[in-house]
């Protein structure tokens, strides 16, 4: 049993939406606090870094808990 027609366009944007937020949010702020925390290590970088990390990671863990019963993907 596959993965009705009407669900079909919401899982696109789910998919799309889970590529995108951490790959050019995410993304950005890893190399914006990466880069600063590099040049400035004492000045708090390093927690931007951190929560941009946890984001990243966070937010592809939520998406495959949202779908881990569905075999049709």
């Amino acid at each position: 049993m596959g993965v009705d027609p009407k669900n079909r366009r919401r899982i696109l944007t789910d998919f799309a939406k889970s590529f995108l937020m951490p790959t050019l949010i995410g993304k950005s702020f890893v190399l914006y606090f990466g880069i600063n925390y590099s040049a400035y290590p004492d000045e708090g970088y390093g927690y931007g870094l951190i929560a941009s990390i946890v984001f990243t990671v966070t937010s592809l863990v939520l998406f495959a808990w949202k779908y881990k019963d569905v075999e049709d993907l």
